[in-house]
């Protein structure tokens, strides 16, 4: 191996509850200096537990890297992957983070650049008349931001009794194709039956746990995604599309970077598979619709007819009252749940080589995003050979169920033979065991411990109280 390349790499995983951050220290033998720190997203939807906050988490990042990041990758807009980044008098964990990048390089999915046209369907800023799916996708992003602001203040307003449970014991169930309400770690709310209400039944937080969580993953982060822009200097940063050179071949020498995802929309119109047939009026008048039903009436629409609330409705209307307010927050999760799986479709997907080893980080690619690469490409058997070799694993969308296709996991041809995978997660926030949902999802867990030397942030926090683990990789 060259002189130039790593002799190996440290991978720190911090334990940011439900979310993602990597740091990872390449260490070279010769050369000044001797390290060389790639931070990998930094962000959080639920805290961990018994762990530090997120300023901490930059303090020791800060320590570990002597002051100085090479390079930060953003892998997507989620809040679980953005959070750490915002900034506020120049104590927040973003403001740390941004004396750190001062000159860094800085790598974010081809919609975050901020000098692509509102019609753009390519990083190129062509804007293609051809159908009406092709056009307005960054415009998309941007009004997605409005739903997942209307759902998440429409979930604040939800009260336990607002969705008829079912005689099994569970929420309302789930749309089609949408996940089933999340399992907490709040004890379900008990409630007293009221005086005109004793039929009642005890709810649960679970689809309101759900639709808070889902909606506030996907807002904006404003500061935050301010913050990457400011972040070094303009001609530092590069906006990345599947096939494009990253520029961390620079930043990084003897390590090759190939960038797998997200394709463009040109490249494969199926990253909008979740979707209507015609995005732009969809997301408009849903965001317009979502927005409406997020905020409280102006006043009573018959002002002088009496009026009751659900609570205290005729017994006889009781049971459709229930219903409508379930239907209506089913509706809300369909809409928060399509918002989710769109956002995910534009994470980059990066594959790092050094020699004969190979590491993988995908951030929250889903099944569309992975298609291209894997089944879709001109490239596509030459990807399989490149990700069959793969020696780390970061674990896809911290173990959902749609994120490590089984055509990749299949295809990695060290399981057993010194694969190691790498799981930033928490229990209880996202899906539910009973809908084979749960993240992560127990199947794949159990492959994950039976085929590779799983690294996982479930197994920290303990009485020991660690916030991270360090992962060693030697090349040559």
């Amino acid at each position: 191996m060259a002189a130039k390349s790593p002799k190996d790499l440290r991978i720190r995983i911090y334990d940011v509850g439900f979310g993602d951050c990597f740091l990872l220290t390449f260490r070279y033998a010769t050369g000044s200096p001797r390290e060389k720190h790639v931070l990998i997203d930094f962000g959080s939807t639920a805290s961990a537990k018994k762990t530090p906050l997120a300023g901490a988490i930059a303090d020791d990042i800060e320590k570990v890297t002597g002051g100085r990041l090479d390079a930060v990758v953003v892998s997507h807009r989620h809040r679980d992957h953005i959070s750490g980044f915002t900034t506020g008098g120049g104590k927040k964990p973003g403001d740390v983070i941004r004396r750190l990048a001062k000159n860094a390089m800085i790598l974010q999915p081809w919609t975050e650049d901020p000098k692509v046209p509102p019609k753009a369907t390519s990083p190129s800023g062509t804007s293609l008349s051809v159908t009406a799916l092709q056009s307005a996708f960054v415009t998309s992003l941007e009004r997605m931001h409005e739903v997942a602001e209307s759902v998440a203040a429409r979930a604040k307003r939800l009260r336990p009794g607002d969705i008829e449970t079912k005689p099994g014991g569970e929420e309302g169930a789930a749309a089609p194709g949408a996940e089933a309400p999340a399992e907490t770690d709040e004890k379900p709310e008990e409630t007293t039956p009221a005086p005109e209400s004793k039929e009642r039944q005890p709810v649960g937080k679970g689809l309101q746990a759900l639709l808070s969580f889902l909606g506030e993953t996907n807002l904006k982060n404003v500061s935050a995604i301010k913050n990457l822009m400011a972040m070094s200097t303009a001609k530092r940063h590069r906006y990345l599309s599947y096939g494009d050179r990253s520029g961390l071949e620079t930043v990084l020498p003897g390590v090759k970077v190939d960038v797998l995802g997200p394709p463009t929309i040109e490249d494969y119109k199926k990253v909008l598979a979740q979707r209507r047939t015609d995005p732009e009026e969809f997301w408009h008048l849903q965001a317009a619709a979502a927005r409406l039903a997020a905020k409280p009436a102006r006043g009573a629409l018959f002002a002088r007819v009496p009026r009751t609330d659900g609570d205290s409705s005729p017994q006889s209307a009781r049971w459709f009252v229930r219903r409508m307010r379930g239907i209506h927050a089913q509706q809300l999760l369909e809409l928060v749940r399509i918002v989710d799986n769109y956002m995910n479709n534009t994470s980059l997907i990066l594959l790092f080589t050094v020699g004969k080893k190979s590491l993988l980080f995908p951030g929250d690619a889903q099944i569309e995003n992975w298609e291209y690469a894997l089944k879709v490409s001109d490239e596509k058997k030459k990807n399989r050979a490149a990700l069959s070799g793969v020696t780390v694993y970061k674990v896809g969308h911290h173990g959902s169920l749609n994120a490590t296709p089984k055509t990749l996991w299949t295809g990695f041809k060290k399981k057993k033979k010194g694969l190691q995978t790498l799981l930033s997660t928490r229990k209880g926030k996202h899906g539910s065991p009973n809908s084979g949902t749960e993240v992560p999802r127990k199947p794949l867990m159990d492959a994950l411990e039976a085929n590779s030397t799983l690294h996982s942030t479930l197994d920290l926090a303990g009485d020991r109280k660690e916030f991270f683990e360090d992962v060693l990789v030697k090349f040559g």
